[in-house]
């Protein structure tokens, strides 16, 4: 595959030119394009990488929802430029974002009442129709005109059972964050602050789990009392750091200036919150201690690697690194295969950080990687066994490991569209 800004004037599924690279996000990217009448538009590429139908399926879902406050996804499909397989979507162009206006400034009371009930009924109509979003952060609140909408490309589906309940309180907290963000350019809320009503009483409510989207909703309207008969389930979450946001939000047309038209980057996630546990939890995790305690002073202790035999990590200087580590390995689909088989499994898992169109690019990225940060396992994965050279870390595991080791690569300083992806064991 070609860099994204060499595609630059090529024209997608014979109707849609790419005008001009607007944001490039590892395998996807965002460019201006304008529609089939002419009107602007914006159009997200995606390299296709064995999970087609799963995306698709996530966009047919989330353009049924008819909800003023999601971005609108006008078209999408898959094509093909220069042999590559990607897949497009082509959404409505946005002003701004929060996150750009956070830059210079907090919102006032009244733009942020804006942001608030405009995202609870966004995440509302996604959670009715068993979706979830994941990404509630500053820089996915878009402004177009004087509207404020969420961005919904990044959709994706709930899991099943009492797991969905979860997602969705994920999505809860992220909103909290938001409006936390939006009236202190805070993640966190300082001690002894308050907040103007009712926001102290969201926020505070929101960041415990005490409140779901439906107190949260009854706090925004002024004459509804406001219940907690059945709190939502408390869940770490990862609180969005704020990256970038537009111009005022509000709904004065005079107070919002006009802005190029662009789109923000996507997926931003950063460390969780602490939480307290219950007395419960913590004997449990008391007698836990105290049992592999006993269990490791009465076994033979192993021997303790000597500093020849331990990655150096103290050394920026990647050439070094490289002169002194083995040859990187190229992962392939036989070796992913291989692992499958031994587990029982016909698919893997895998963190995925980098793709490159160059074996020996994607191999350098590795070596810059153990440099820093061994203890990620990285290494170059093709799963056709050529291009795309994929630099994933962890190697291949479940999906529950591969969403904590996301996490963990995310927190390390690994790009923040860093992304799990189930690769079928017989790809090629």
């Amino acid at each position: 595959m070609q860099l994204w800004n060499e595609y630059e004037g090529r024209i997608v599924a014979d109707e849609f030119p790419l005008k001009e690279l607007l944001e490039p996000e590892g395998r996807s990217a965002f460019f201006s394009t304008t529609n089939g009448s002419g009107a602007p538009a914006v159009i997200r590429l995606i390299e296709a990488h064995f999970d087609e139908p799963e995306i698709l399926s996530r966009w047919t879902a989330v353009s049924k929802i008819d909800q003023p406050n999601l971005i609108k996804l006008k078209k999408f499909g898959q094509t093909t430029l220069d042999e590559t397989a990607l897949l497009y979507a082509v959404m409505e162009p946005t002003d701004g974002s929060l996150a750009d206006i956070l830059k210079e400034r907090p919102l006032s009371q009244k733009e942020t009442m804006q942001i608030a009930t405009s995202l609870v009924p966004a995440l509302q109509a996604l959670h009715s129709a068993n979706l979830v979003h994941e990404h509630v952060e500053p820089a996915n609140v878009l402004a177009v005109g004087e509207e404020v909408k969420l961005r919904s490309d990044c959709i994706r589906e709930a899991p099943e059972g009492a797991e969905a309940n979860e997602f969705k309180a994920r999505d809860v907290h992220g909103l909290v964050i938001v409006l936390l963000q939006a009236l202190t350019q805070q993640r966190y809320l300082p001690a002894g602050t308050t907040l103007p009503a009712p926001f102290h009483e969201i926020v505070t409510n929101g960041l415990s789990g005490a409140w779901g989207l439906p107190q949260i909703a009854a706090a925004l309207a002024p004459s509804s009392p406001v219940t907690t008969s059945r709190p939502t389930p408390k869940r770490e979450v990862s609180s969005a750091t704020a990256s970038s946001t537009s111009t005022p939000i509000t709904n004065t047309p005079s107070a919002m200036p006009e802005l190029p038209h662009r789109v923000v980057a996507p997926l931003v996630t950063s460390d969780e919150p602490s939480r307290v546990l219950p007395w419960t939890t913590i004997a449990a995790v008391v007698i836990l201690a105290l049992f592999i305690g006993w269990h490791f002073l009465h076994k033979t202790p192993a021997a303790i690697p000597t500093l020849a035999t331990m990655p150096s990590q103290s050394s920026p200087n990647v050439t070094a690194a490289k002169a002194t580590m083995p040859p990187v390995r190229a992962s392939s689909a036989a070796s992913t295969k291989a692992a499958a088989t031994a587990t029982g499994s016909r698919t893997q898992w895998r963190v995925v950080a980098y793709t490159y169109n160059r074996q020996s690019q994607a191999q350098d990225k590795v070596a810059q990687i153990i440099s820093k940060h061994a203890s990620l396992n990285p290494e170059v994965f093709a799963p056709r066994g050529r291009a795309p050279y994929l630099v994933t870390v962890g190697g291949p595991m479940s999906h529950d490991e591969a969403m904590a080791f996301r996490r963990k690569a995310r927190s390390e300083g690994l790009p923040r569209d860093t992304y799990a992806q189930n690769f079928p064991s017989n790809a090629r």
